[in-house]
């Protein structure tokens, strides 16, 4: 018996708008899909636009004929094509408007989880996906974040495009439902796991520990000295016991030092190191090379009311006592020495104890001669040398007549 329209509408196993349904695609053309649903007072279709809500290009990509499909009634049009004579029309579906309610569902669920992970400080796993105007993109449980170019690194970089297609650990920065606003940080994730490093490094080192490190920047202050993941100061003061101009005189970047640490400030990051604490003093050099009688070459450094100091190896004085300047007397020392002369001095004496050395300028100048003074005798005797003096009380006077 053949069923009239006006009964279909009044029957209450008539689709509605609204009904959800799953039939079979029957047939596919390029801008629809026609499902048979058991019990369907019309065909039913899907359009282009409500298949999914999934970009694609042809509907065979995603879709064929047999396949099972799920779908919502989304209009009734009783004008259009006619499955039989007497029941005319059309039934509307969507896939994709199950998809959308599926989607939002997901999404709220989604926005859940983010603000409670955000309340509780938790960090996200996130694939960046693109980058745009100041930053990066990235899927958040199917939400979108921001991820502004100062936060992706501790290091500032211009060139954005080698994060994209990575996965990072994110800090959840700010979360706004209201706005649908999601701003991520991986900077500060950086900087914590840095600050944990420093902290074990600082831990492990001490004061009088000996290391190497490559000299990476000179100041003119002194050099900085990379130790693996930190970089101690070698004060200028520190690099060496010898005298100079400025440290490229005596150091270059790259060049390998042995240094000793001295300070280490946890605090503000710092560590002072010393070269020359490994290296010998002068004076010690001085007790290794220079003994009594060396005769050595030197520079007028001062001179004094009793004498001139003069040095012999860099900051290692000896003093030449106004006694041993000349072998002339000197009265006053400026008349002789004066500063920045170079002098000829032998090592009178040693006391390395005490640092001291007595040197000598007079002993390697040749002693004047003395001019001999004849002495006049009270009497003139010379005569005796030529004469023969010994003589007999007889001889005396054998020359008076009796």
């Amino acid at each position: 018996m053949t069923t009239s329209f006006e009964e279909l509408l009044n029957s209450s196993e008539m689709l509605k708008k609204g009904d959800k349904v799953t039939g079979t695609v029957s047939k596919i053309e390029s801008d629809r899909v026609y499902v048979d649903v058991a019990g369907a007072q019309y065909d039913c279709v899907i359009l282009r636009n409500q298949i999914t809500r999934k970009p694609f290009e042809n509907i065979e990509e995603i879709l064929s004929v047999g396949d099972e499909i799920e779908a919502q009634v989304t209009g009734i049009r009783v004008d259009r094509e006619k499955r039989t004579e007497d029941v005319p029309g059309v039934i509307y579906l969507s896939h994709k408007i199950l998809e959308n309610a599926e989607y939002r569902k997901l999404m709220e669920l989604s926005w859940t989880q983010l603000i409670e992970k955000f309340e509780n400080g938790e960090y996200i796993t996130a694939t960046v996906s693109a980058q745009t105007k100041g930053g990066l993109l990235a899927e958040v449980e199917g939400l979108r974040a921001f991820i502004p170019g100062s936060y992706i690194d501790v290091k500032f970089k211009k060139d954005l495009s080698s994060f994209v297609g990575k996965e990072y650990t994110f800090k959840i920065e700010e979360v706004d439902k209201s706005k649908n606003k999601i701003i991520l940080n991986r900077r500060v994730i950086l900087e914590e796991e840095q600050a944990k490093k420093l902290a074990e490094i600082y831990d492990n080192i001490n004061v009088g520990d000996v290391v190497e490190g490559k000299v990476n920047r000179i100041a003119s202050f002194g050099a900085f000295v990379n130790l693996g993941e930190i970089d101690g100061l070698l004060h200028i003061s520190e690099i060496s016991h010898k005298r100079f101009d400025k440290i490229e005189d005596v150091l270059s970047v790259g060049d390998m030092v042995k240094v000793a640490v001295i300070a280490v400030d946890k605090e503000n990051e710092r560590v002072s190191l010393s070269a020359k604490t490994l290296l010998p003093t002068q004076w010690e050099v001085a007790r290794a090379t220079i003994k009594t009688g060396d005769v050595l070459e030197g520079v007028v450094r001062n001179t004094t009311a009793f004498g001139a100091f003069v040095e012999i190896m860099d900051d290692v004085e000896g003093l030449v006592h106004i006694s041993q300047i000349s072998h002339e007397r000197v009265n006053n020392v400026s008349d002789v020495l004066n500063r920045g002369d170079k002098v000829t001095v032998k090592v009178l004496d040693v006391d390395f104890e005490n640092e001291r050395l007595s040197l000598t300028i007079k002993e390697l100048q040749e002693k004047p001669k003395k001019e001999e003074v004849k002495e006049e005798p009270e009497f003139d005797t010379s005569y005796l040398k030529d004469e023969d003096t010994s003589f007999s009380v007889a001889d005396k006077f054998k020359d008076i007549e009796l």
